[in-house]
């Protein structure tokens, strides 16, 4: 048996919080340790020297400070039986707690409802010194007068039911909007996003006039009584993408410019290349389709790169792109009715496929679609 391996890998049941822990380290017997292991991580350098010193390789341990604290109030407010929660709340809390279940919920699916409910209900003495940061927005868009966000995340392993928990929350949140329908905290109308199609017919369970046959009744997550009340609210699902602002055509027309819409300038660096592509972040034109589309006035040129033989290379260059508004893209994906809504739940499922914005250009690590491609790399 070599370090990393353990007689008894499993020490805890998925019913209730971990009791019970493996300390693993390098060049040490593995020790049992009592009680939940705290969250955090190992940070090492990526720009550090490789070295053979196993505790430098392994790195430094930084720990999840806010997790670990969210993790301790919340115990304390639950053993206080949820000081704050709504009525409809402690319902709902206590259907899913409660003995006999045919479907028990895992702690982990508990936990992580439980987290979100908490830091929205809460009384604030427990959530003292608790503080999520908002989500920075650029200066454009504050400029153009977008508003921060609040963003929660629920990170779960796989087959711990991730889709069990979306609709544990969507039946809190419109059942609590539905009982009081002037408090902001919830909402009526939950949008799923999801990052393909696969995933979004799979998610059809979520939709409460499904009746008998959605995830609230199979899975046992609201008592037949409230049903009535559930189906007053909305659950969409749909896949991210369709938040791109679709260009306006008129008559088909291509080769110019189609002055419909809301103009958007856009600045970018093309890259001269064999054939016209995207590809690795990268916008690849051929000469000739570059001089189509300067002579069509769909681009104009701000500057050049040549190579040494005076071949062009790179050109950046700016384009008016003509959108349909936010409004149009709101309606559009969520319909006029739904998306007058002030107040809108969306989960974001899978959300680790779609996080990261698309880079204007590539890396100059990265490598060229044309040339040799760097190995082990992943694009969102």
């Amino acid at each position: 048996m070599n370090n990393f391996e353990v007689e008894e890998p499993i020490l805890n049941t998925p019913y209730e919080e971990p009791a019970l822990h493996w300390m693993i380290e390098e060049g040490r017997p593995p020790e049992k340790k009592q009680g939940r292991r705290q969250a955090g991580y190992f940070y090492r350098d990526p720009k550090a020297p490789v070295t053979s010193d196993e505790h430098e390789a392994r790195g430094q341990w930084v720990p999840l400070e806010r997790v670990n604290l969210i993790r301790e109030r919340m115990r304390d407010w639950q053993q206080q039986h949820y000081i704050g929660a709504t009525r409809m709340t402690l319902e709902l809390l206590n259907y899913w707690r409660r003995e006999g279940r045919q479907h028990r919920l895992f702690f982990a699916q508990l936990e992580a409802v439980e987290t979100i409910i908490f830091l929205h209900e809460a009384r604030t003495d427990f959530l003292q010194g608790i503080d999520i940061p908002i989500d920075e927005i650029s200066d454009d868009r504050r400029a153009n007068g977008y508003n921060a966000f609040k963003r929660y995340a629920c990170k779960m392993a796989t087959g711990s039911g991730k889709t069990t928990v979306m609709g544990m929350l969507a039946a809190w949140s419109i059942l609590n909007k539905v009982q009081d329908r002037n408090d902001k905290r919830f909402s009526d109308v939950v949008l799923v996003v999801c990052p393909n199609i696969t995933i979004r017919d799979r998610l059809q369970e979520l939709g409460p006039e499904r009746g008998e046959a959605s995830l609230y009744r199979t899975r046992d997550l609201v008592p037949l009584h409230l049903m009535s009340d559930l189906i007053k609210g909305r659950v969409l699902m749909t896949n991210w993408h369709v938040f791109e602002p679709q260009g306006i055509q008129v008559g088909g027309v291509s080769a110019k410019v189609s002055k419909a819409g809301m103009p958007v300038r856009i600045k970018e660096t093309i890259t001269i290349g064999a054939k016209t592509t995207t590809a690795r972040g990268r916008r690849y034109l051929t000469p000739d389709e570059l001089d189509r589309q300067i002579a069509a006035g769909l681009i104009s040129i701000l500057s050049e790169e040549r190579d040494k033989q005076g071949n062009l290379k790179k050109v950046s260059v700016e384009s008016v792109k003509y959108v349909e508004s936010d409004t149009a893209m709101v309606n559009r994906v969520l319909g006029k009715e739904i998306g007058g809504k002030q107040n809108i739940l969306v989960f974001n499922d899978e959300a680790h496929h779609a996080y990261r914005i698309r880079k204007p250009e590539a890396d100059e690590t990265e490598g060229d679609v044309f040339g040799e491609e760097e190995e082990g790399e992943e694009f969102f």
